[in-house]
């Protein structure tokens, strides 16, 4: 995007018939106007044009500002008069062309283009430093096809326990955007959620996105489901991958809960996640699901090698064994959970039962699975709790397919 700033419509309309074609261009008239504009559409800028009717040292300062605030936006200045001072003046304060107002189309469509290329290798470079900073940094998704089998749960002790055990801030979003419980399981009343950050995702980036998150004792911040069920469908799945990337830029785990269907919203998820934890209990039609879900994970390419497959409530009396649900699945469960009272008891007081019991088993089990996606196996110290005991990359792009959702039962 070009965006012209000059208050003479004349000048806009000579800009615009020499560069309009093929290119988005925004005229606003002041520089007011242009700040709000790049605060509205700031990751979308790639030139500012300034006219040679603004006042030039205004121009100047407008560079100033830009340089610290906006490296990646390349500015042109057209001045009146191209005297050494100006070219001085203009290059001192990080602009990067300078035209005369009675410039040629070619001279203008060059500039344009060295700036608009300038733009792009900036935010390039900008683009793989982040990428190399964020290489040990994971998305977990947690899903099951069938509700009930305690994804939530798993999601927020999961969360909790990688806080403790690393000493790292551990991001968690609530991605059931009709249903979520995270908010209430955690006893928190956030201020924003997911639909508010979905809403200002054009000026947001990574640390303006911690704003929109509720910290749990200091260490776990949430990114609540929307307060209503109405609005999860003003979310684009592309707004969901965007907030875990910026997510994933300040944290070094993202444990995402999710419904129990392929939405799109899901789909998006998994395909910026670096693992996904399966979850099933011990009930026919939870296996069956659990098996039709792996199935199409790996037909949509997620390796084996990147899935967790987690049996809740394994040791409960049903007819069913551990050794038959493998047998089933064609595959062996990574982690078993106990059935405990401990845990609706930890649900009911809002208390993560890595810390409201880290003696239990079932927290025995959340380390193992902590250990399998890539925590350390000795927690470094619980949040606000006793530290629980534990006992015991492929390439990614292919949801991008749009793939056909697959739905689970409920």
């Amino acid at each position: 995007m070009i965006v012209l700033v000059d208050p003479d419509t004349r000048f806009q309309s000579r800009v615009s018939d020499h560069i309009g074609q093929g290119n988005e261009l925004v005229l606003v008239d002041s520089i007011p106007r242009l700040e709000k504009t790049l605060h509205d559409r700031g990751g979308r800028v790639n030139v500012v044009i300034l006219g040679p009717n603004l006042p030039i040292e205004e121009s100047y300062g407008v560079g100033r500002r830009m340089q610290t605030s906006s490296q990646d936006v390349s500015v042109i200045l057209v001045a009146n008069a191209l005297t050494a001072e100006v070219f001085q003046q203009a290059m001192r304060s990080g602009i990067r062309d300078v035209l005369p107002a009675a410039f040629t189309a070619a001279q203008l469509g060059d500039a344009v283009s060295r700036a608009d290329a300038l733009s792009a290798q900036i935010r390039g470079a900008v683009s793989s430093a982040v990428t190399a900073k964020t290489t040990d940094h994971k998305v977990i998704t947690v899903f099951s096809s069938k509700g009930g089998c305690g994804k939530s749960f798993l999601s927020s002790n999961l969360a909790v326990a990688l806080a403790g055990a690393t000493g790292d801030e551990v991001a968690m979003i609530d991605l059931d955007l009709q249903f979520g419980d995270l908010a209430i399981m955690l006893q928190l009343f956030p201020a924003r959620t997911i639909f508010d950050a979905a809403q200002s995702l054009d000026r947001l980036d990574a640390e303006a996105l911690r704003g929109y998150l509720t910290p749990h004792r200091g260490k776990v911040f949430l990114l609540a489901a929307p307060l209503e069920p109405g609005l999860s469908e003003t979310i684009s799945a592309d707004a969901v991958a965007q907030i875990i990337r910026l997510l994933k830029e300040l944290f070094k785990f993202v444990v995402v809960d999710t419904p129990p269907s392929f939405t799109d919203h899901v789909l998006a998820a998994l395909d910026e996640s670096d693992e996904c934890v399966l979850m099933t209990s011990m009930d026919v039609p939870s296996i069956k699901n659990m098996k039709l879900s792996l199935q199409t994970l790996q037909l949509l390419g997620f390796g084996r090698d990147r899935i967790r497959l987690v049996l809740n409530r394994a040791d409960s009396k049903v007819g069913l064994t551990v050794q038959a649900v493998e047998k089933t699945l064609g595959t062996t469960v990574d982690v078993s959970i106990p059935s405990s009272r401990d845990v609706s008891v930890s649900i009911n007081r809002g208390t993560p039962l890595v810390l409201d019991n880290p003696k239990s088993p079932v927290v025995a089990s959340v380390y193992r699975l902590l250990e399998i996606v890539g925590g350390p196996p000795e927690p470094a110290g619980a949040l606000g709790s006793e530290a629980a005991e534990p006992k015991g990359d492929e390439s990614r792009g292919w949801f991008k397919r749009k793939a056909k959702s697959v739905g689970g039962n409920e």
